[in-house]
This record gives C-alpha cells, sequence and structure tokens, in this order.
C-alpha cells in the first residue's frame, strides 16, 4: 500500500510557474517536472476554489456535489450563503480513506469546514472558508504540537484593502512560515497515509500581483515562490520509503485589462432592474470575511447612491477624476469606507449576475428555482436564455474584439439531470474581465487590471509510482485526481465518480479496484438523513 502526499498550490499554473522554473528561481519545482509526469490540469466551469476543491475532493463534477461557486442561492436570488462542507453531496476523498481504515490528514483544505473527520480523532485544519472559531480538530491537537498556537488562516487583511503590495508579500510569507512549521510536526509525528496541504499563498498572491509577475518578475511577489519551492524540496526529501508526491493546483490564473460591465448590460437590454438598496447579502461568515469587516468597522460608512452614478452616466466626464479621488486619496489614506447603495431590484429583474464583481455565471429569476421569481414559464425561460447567449455571443467591445469567447448553458456543462438551483448560463472569457457592479454607467473599461482565476491549472505526479519526464497525453480534470489517489492507496474507487484513472502515468499497471455493489450501497444509505 502506498502513502501518498498531495501538495495544492493554489491558483498555480505552468504559464508562470514553467518559466521560474527554467530561470532558476524555483529548482525543486524544475526537478519534479523533470521527474514526475506531468500536464496542465483543467479546472471545473466555473474555475472557482470552492468549486474545484469540492470536484477534488469528491472526484465528481459539481453537477453532482452541488458546489457551484462561492456564494450559492437559497430561495430567492437576493439570499445567498458562502459555501461549506455542509453542501458537498456525497463522500469526500478523506472519508473514503478513512473508512477503509487507514488515516488521513488535511490542512488548508476549502470547504472541509466543518469537518466531517473531526470528532473521529483525525486531524483536519480547515480554511479561510471557515465558519467559526475553531479550525483545528481534534480538540486537544494544540498541547501535543505547540506551533499550532501561532497558526493563522490569513494574513494580515487591512495590507490588502490598502493596496500595500509589498508589506502584504511580507505577512504572506510570514503566514506561510508559521503553517509549515505545524505541518512539518504534523507530518512528522502524526500516523498517516494520506497527506494533504495546500499553499494559498499563490492564489493571494497572484491577485494582487500576477500582472506584474508575469511581465517583470516583480522581486517582492516573486519571493512567495522562492518559499514554496523551498518547502517542496522539504516535501521531496521527507517522503516515507515508497511513498508517492502529487503536486497540482484547482485553477490557473489570467490578467484582464479590459473590463465588460454584465449587470450594467442587461440593464441596458431590458433584463434587469436596479433600485437604491441598503440589502447586502455578503455577510461577514468567514475567517477571512470577519477578518476583512474587522478593518472596514474601524473606518466611517459613507455610501453612494443611484442618483449620483445616474448623474455620472449623464455627464461621464466625472467619472474618471472621481474614481481617480477615491483611488489614490480617499482608499489609501482616508478613514472611509465607501459603499456603493445601488443593488438589483429582483422583482422585476429576469437575468443577473447577483453576487458583485466576480463573475463567471449569470442565473435566470425563474420561478421554479426562486420564491419570488419572475420568469414563469418554460418558453419564456428559453426565450430569454436563447436572446441572452445570441446577443453576447455577437456582442463586441470598442475595439472590435469579442466580449465572450463562448456561452454555455447549464445542461451543457453540467448534463440534463443536473441539480435545479445551478446557474443558468456560463461564460468563457476572451480577453474582457465580466464584472457585476453598477459603480459606472460605462459598460466597457481600459486600464484597470483584475487579476483572475482561469482554467489551466497544474499537476505533477513524482515517486516511485510515476514514469519520469513524461508529458501526459491525456486531458485531465480535476476530478479525475481523486480516483487515482484512491487506486495509488489500494482504496476501493466508487463507481459514482466522474473522474477517470490516468493510466499513460503509471510505470506498472495493476488492475482497478471499483467498489462492490454491497459497498457502494452501503455508503448510499450513510449519505441518508434519518
Amino acid at each position: 500500500m502506498n502513502k501518498v502526499v498531495v501538495i495544492g498550490l493554489d491558483g498555480g499554473t505552468f504559464k508562470l510557474l514553467k518559466p521560474l522554473a527554467e530561470e532558476g528561481v524555483m529548482p525543486n519545482f524544475k526537478k519534479l517536472l523533470d521527474q514526475g509526469s506531468s500536464s496542465i490540469l483543467w479546472s471545473t466551469m466555473p474555475p472557482m476554489t470552492g468549486t474545484a476543491w469540492s470536484s477534488f475532493a469528491t472526484g465528481k463534477t459539481p453537477g453532482k456535489h452541488t458546489v457551484y461557486d462561492f456564494l450559492l442561492p437559497d430561495e430567492d436570488l437576493s439570499q445567498f450563503h458562502i459555501t461549506s462542507g455542509k453542501d458537498i453531496k456525497g463522500k469526500t476523498l478523506p472519508e473514503i480513506i478513512y473508512e477503509n481504515s487507514k488515516h488521513p490528514i488535511t490542512v488548508n483544505m476549502p470547504n472541509s469546514w466543518p469537518p466531517r473527520l473531526g470528532k473521529t480523532g483525525e486531524v483536519v485544519i480547515t480554511s479561510i472558508l471557515t465558519q467559526g472559531d475553531q479550525w483545528i480538530w481534534p480538540e486537544g491537537l494544540e498541547k501535543e504540537i505547540p506551533e499550532l498556537k501561532d497558526y493563522q488562516l490569513t494574513p494580515n487583511e487591512s495590507l490588502r484593502l490598502k493596496g500595500a503590495k509589498d508589506s502584504y508579500a511580507d505577512a504572506v510569507l510570514d503566514l506561510a512560515d508559521k503553517q509549515m512549521a505545524c505541518v512539518k510536526k504534523l507530518f512528522k509525528q502524526k500516523p498517516w497515509d494520506f497527506f494533504f496541504y495546500l499553499f494559498s499563498s499563490t492564489d493571494w498572491i497572484q491577485h494582487a500581483s500576477f500582472d506584474e509577475l508575469m511581465e517583470n518578475r516583480a522581486e517582492s511577489p516573486l519571493r512567495i515562490y522562492k518559499q514554496v519551492d523551498e518547502y517542496l524540496g522539504w516535501f521531496m526529501d521527507s517522503l516515507p520509503e515508497g511513498a508517492d508526491l502529487m503536486i497540482m493546483s484547482d485553477h490557473g490564473f489570467k490578467s484582464f485589462k479590459k473590463t465588460f460591465f454584465f449587470n450594467k448590460w442587461l440593464e441596458k437590454e431590458g433584463y434587469l432592474k436596479t433600485k437604491s438598496t441598503g440589502d447586502d447579502f455578503k455577510q461577514a461568515v468567514t475567517r477571512r470575511a470577519k477578518e476583512t469587516e474587522k478593518v472596514r468597522a474601524k473606518k466611517k460608512k459613507f455610501s453612494i447612491g443611484k442618483p449620483i452614478f445616474d448623474l455620472m452616466e449623464k455627464m461621464p466626464w466625472l467619472e474618471k477624476p472621481a474614481k481617480n479621488v477615491y483611488h489614490k486619496v480617499v482608499k489609501k489614506y482616508l478613514p472611509v469606507n465607501v459603499k456603493v447603495d445601488i443593488g438589483i431590484d429582483y422583482d422585476h429583474t429576469k437575468c443577473c449576475f447577483p453576487k458583485g464583481s466576480y463573475m463567471t455565471n449569470a442565473y435566470i429569476n425563474d420561478t421554479k428555482k426562486f420564491k419570488n421569481g419572475v420568469v414563469k414559464t418554460d418558453e419564456e425561460y428559453n426565450q430569454i436564455r436563447d436572446e441572452i447567449i445570441r446577443k453576447i455571443k455577437n456582442l463586441k467591445g470598442p475595439d472590435g474584439e469579442p466580449v465572450v469567447s463562448d456561452v454555455f448553458t447549464k445542461e451543457q456543462i453540467y448534463g440534463e439531470d443536473t441539480a435545479t438551483m445551478c446557474p443558468d448560463l456560463f461564460f468563457k472569457h476572451a480577453d474582457y474581465w465580466l464584472d457585476g457592479q453598477f459603480h459606472t454607467g460605462k459598460l466597457f473599461e481600459e486600464g484597470v487590471v483584475s487579476n483572475k482565476h482561469d482554467f489551466d491549472g497544474v499537476f505533477i505526479a513524482y515517486g516511485p509510482s510515476f514514469k519520469e519526464g513524461h508529458k501526459i497525453k491525456q486531458k485531465i480534470g480535476i476530478k479525475d485526481i481523486a480516483p487515482n489517489i484512491l487506486h495509488l492507496m489500494d482504496v476501493p474507487v466508487p463507481k459514482d465518480m466522474d473522474g477517470v484513472i490516468i493510466e499513460e502515468i503509471y510505470k506498472e499497471k495493476k488492475p482497478v479496484n471499483y467498489q462492490t455493489e454491497k459497498s457502494e450501497i452501503s455508503g448510499m444509505l450513510d449519505d441518508i438523513d434519518i
């Protein structure tokens, strides 16, 4: 039986990591590439952290595990909740491993809160998506490993909000050192057959500086990758005899320098209505959100309502100087938290992206899904959806380039039998970032850099079980990793997993052990709440 270690590089992409390896910045990563089997790892649609890691944890598409985004709708589009492990349907990889009498340790896995194995004595440390004041299990583990008392989930959020990039990089480096001090002790002192740890630092720094890293190798954020590479070397040197190592990311990254305001476009096309509103469903639930709210709570609140933005739409020359003052003076130096007090009037909206700026999909306000929906018939639903697809596919920006490269329906992404609460339309970006905010009267904006997620992540399989220096030909999705981990560990692979065995990476082929019908029925019964 093999022990398996999985190290995640959140947001890692070969577009950056391969050049850093070739340039000598990441020599251990280069060794992994040279001596392992590697490939681009395709993310989920949408390529979001919680969605993608849930597919890793279950070996299934979002259509089956039902974690479609960071925020999921409840009864209405105005009512969302932040995802957690409670939203994942089916058993997760650590649960399956534990049920087969083996020991998993998971550190910093998104959507691992609340832990399903916390009461068993298995070690679980949850991530920034933690929705409580406890993130280390089992209770009392800090007494056994004192370093855990210094374990942090988030860096200093005030530095990120101020745009203090160098100081923020310092805080991210410090957090990774504190986490790794704990990880090393767990790795050496606790029993395990499967060990997972995620470096969140790569994602955090790329949101702040991916463009600078790609264009000029900015030295301050580059320190993050040097640090990560040193720790990758530690894992390689510390592997138990016969153990295998997988390096992976949940999604890739891309810098967008052009923005399309999608909700604003829907408003102009008559599919969406806005209103001045005090509603805000982005409550401080996760640990990162709570830390962010602590910073904002120290500032005086100042709201800008719909009339001001309606005025700027009529007098567009006002917008640029107003934004310059906000970003260069107010945001950096004044103790003021400015809130744009414009929201969606859901009672009169047929289609929208309801969650603000981070956008890859859209919902139709259908009465079949939502208590206060306005789209009442299948005929109207299909008409609206077909119209938006046709219009957005043909839409071009001021430069003559397409706004999106493609549009997909929920059936195209998740199949005909997908759960009803998933988004209705999915957008594959071209060179425009799609933004849902209402803080401008314009449909398009250039010159503002948005460092956001993309589909092309990384995968490397390194160790005695894998071919050396092999470039994998098979297209690999993040859902494929779980069945391969189980296969390595001689644990039966559930037949309802969507992921497949990547046969070409193995030095020696062995038959895949799938779950028997009896064990499948037992697993189904375990999922039923009695």
